[in-house]
């Protein structure tokens, strides 16, 4: 691959890893207990596609067994030619990705296609980011925002926040906005920066307080193009608006407990 196709690929996985973490169904995880484990082989040996996938899992991290990408890569093609989502899914990323073997695009579409057909959102935003890029199939924009909307509506962040950007590229800038608040509420500080820029665009209509709101949140979780730009328009707001902004982002929070807690930044005020 070229070092463009890998640095995309590298960027795409550390945006997904997260959301994939914790999309995974628990029982396609290795369990941790001995015992538990030989349950998994008697199920996977008696064609249990869920068990298959789960000690598929088992020898790729090397847990009661040596690692061996072979065999892990054996269980989870007998589990997906059964039909099983989270198989296909996982057995796609492998060829997209060439985790033990050739990247194989081919492949990778294969699989990842037929989860993505049967519903999996993970699946369905690595559907869009091959339309996206060009990979196994002809870049297509129109079947990348397809696949992207079908994931975002199952609550896909990366989805969301791809969706997102493409609506505002056109602009579509309700939809838009629609797109990146569903994303920050499920944790992209990226949603957050992009949001608020998206009130400073004069083609979707300049709000400076909702522009401050969302930087604000995006600094506090974490983005450093929002806290820069936050600062910035904060010096320039009445400080009784400012006031009012700053409590609105706080109610957001508490709102959004599982987003995370927000960092104890001190907002100085405008004598």
């Amino acid at each position: 691959m070229t070092k463009t196709v890998i640095a995309a690929l590298f960027l795409y996985t550390a945006v997904n890893l997260a959301a994939a973490q914790q999309q995974q169904g628990k029982s396609d995880v290795c369990p941790r207990e001995a015992t538990d484990f030989t349950a998994i082989q008697q199920r996977a040996d008696a064609n249990d596609p869920a068990a298959q996938a789960a000690l598929a899992s088992c020898y790729d991290l090397g847990m009661h067994v040596q690692p061996n990408g072979k065999e892990s890569i054996r269980w989870l093609t007998q589990a997906a030619n059964q039909g099983y989502a989270p198989a296909e899914y996982e057995l796609g990323r492998i060829y997209l990705y060439g985790r033990g073997i050739e990247a194989d695009y081919a492949q990778a579409l294969l699989w990842e296609r037929k989860a993505a057909e049967q519903g999996d959102p993970r699946a369905q935003r690595d559907l869009a980011f091959m339309y996206e890029r060009g990979f196994g199939v002809s870049a297509d924009p129109a079947q990348a925002a397809e696949w992207n909307r079908k994931a975002a509506l199952q609550g896909h962040p990366a989805a969301q926040l791809e969706l997102a950007r493409k609506l505002a590229r056109m602009p579509d800038c309700a939809q838009a906005k629609h797109w990146y608040k569903e994303a920050s509420a499920v944790g992209e500080p990226a949603a957050m920066y992009e949001l608020g820029m998206l009130y400073l665009n004069a083609k979707c209509g300049v709000d400076r307080n909702q522009a401050f709101i969302w930087l604000t949140l995006g600094g506090r979780h974490g983005s450093e193009e929002s806290k820069t730009e936050s600062a910035q328009l904060g010096r320039g707001l009445p400080p009784a608006q400012k006031k009012h902004d700053l409590l609105i982002v706080e109610q957001w929070i508490k709102a959004h407990p599982n987003v995370g807690k927000g960092k104890n930044e001190e907002e100085e005020e405008e004598r």
